[in-house]
């Protein structure tokens, strides 16, 4: 990417609006080297006397630019300094220290280079993030352009695992209820955290085709995809139930879906499932597959056939918090379905 001229670094008297942090950010982005921001953390551990190393496989660059701007003597506010603290914790890696008379002369192995490059492209990607934020969330950079010719299968592998935090974290701070967690994405409207979702969610599909083709090269010959159909062939499901009058969707709907809602007939619990990443669901048996299992939950219901119409006809936003309108303790789902299952609903 090319960099800006050279110009003075970003120096504020007060306290910095999350507008002058955003651009900041950007200044940092556009005219500071990736390299140099490990440099920026370390500089700023040492001054506060916070021991380890920074782990290259994790994103590192916005708390970088932010402990720099510290560093400089820059007020962050309490936000930005909740955020240093909180992903310090994250990249920060303490090692134990080496006994006396061993060789300690550092060998590159196999795992530092895969190290290595997995930081540089995440760097890039973060990069990417940035840009788009200061964009206005207006014509984001494609994920797959960034990763293509330098990411390889294992490389793939560790930026799907990366972004899916990155992506997760974003989610939290959309839904959570702790006022901490939300100051420190206040400069964000929710409109503007399920933008970044996104973005999220396309560098992962944009990951997995890299570490799809990786796999395809890898094995040969080409193994044959199976088909939604053959994938729910083992599914048992209720296919209708008189007294509840709801009948089961067809069970292929599940496949890539990223939403489920289900109804056990036997003990009128109501469920509903929320898949891990953008890949959606899939099936193993007779049971669901990449279901987050902190957001995917059960409850009793007392009058299911008041309710169950509701969640038939219900739109995203009656979807979104019925559950937490339920009078009912929180129950685990296991991803297994039944005989006793009906299903109910799908969201694509």
């Amino acid at each position: 990417m090319a960099r800006l001229p050279r110009i003075e670094e970003p120096k504020f008297d007060d306290v910095m609006t999350s507008i002058q942090m955003v651009n900041a950010l950007n200044w940092y982005h556009q005219n500071v080297e990736n390299k140099d921001a490990l440099k920026y953390i370390q500089d700023y551990a040492k001054k506060n006397k916070i021991a380890g190393r920074v782990d290259t496989g994790k994103s590192y660059l916005t708390l970088a630019w932010t402990c720099r701007l510290r560093t400089n003597g820059n007020n962050v506010g309490k936000s930005g300094e909740d955020f240093i603290n909180t992903y310090l914790k994250k990249v920060m890696v303490v090692d134990v220290d080496e006994p006396e008379n061993v060789d300690t002369t550092p060998t590159v192995s196999i795992q530092d280079r895969l190290r290595e490059k997995v930081g540089e492209i995440a760097g890039d990607l973060e990069g990417a993030i940035d840009d788009y934020v200061v964009s206005g969330f207006k014509n984001p950079a494609s994920p797959l352009s960034i990763m293509q010719d330098r990411a390889k299968g294992l490389h793939a592998a560790r930026l799907i695992e990366i972004f899916k935090k990155r992506r997760i974290e974003f989610d939290d701070v959309l839904n959570t209820e702790d006022k901490q967690v939300r100051e420190g994405y206040s400069n964000f409207t929710k409109p503007e955290l399920k933008k970044l979702i996104a973005f999220c969610d396309t560098i992962i599909t944009d990951a997995m085709k890299i570490s799809g083709e990786a796999k395809v090269n890898r094995k040969k010959p080409k193994r044959k995809q199976k088909t939604p159909d053959q994938l729910v062939s083992k599914i048992q499901l209720c296919k209708e139930d008189t007294t509840y009058k709801v009948k089961s969707v067809p069970a292929k709907e599940i496949i890539g879906a990223m939403q489920i809602w289900v109804f056990n007939v036997k003990y009128r619990k109501l469920g509903v499932y929320h898949a891990e990443d953008a890949g959606g669901f899939s099936v193993k048996g007779t049971s669901i597959t990449n279901y987050s299992e902190t957001k995917s939950i059960q409850k009793t219901l007392r009058k299911p056939d008041v309710m169950l119409p509701e969640i038939l006809k219900g739109g995203k936003v009656f979807l979104k918090n019925v559950m937490a309108s339920i009078a009912a303790k929180d129950g685990a789902l296991g991803g297994r379905l039944n005989a006793d299952t009906i299903l109910l609903r799908v969201i694509k």
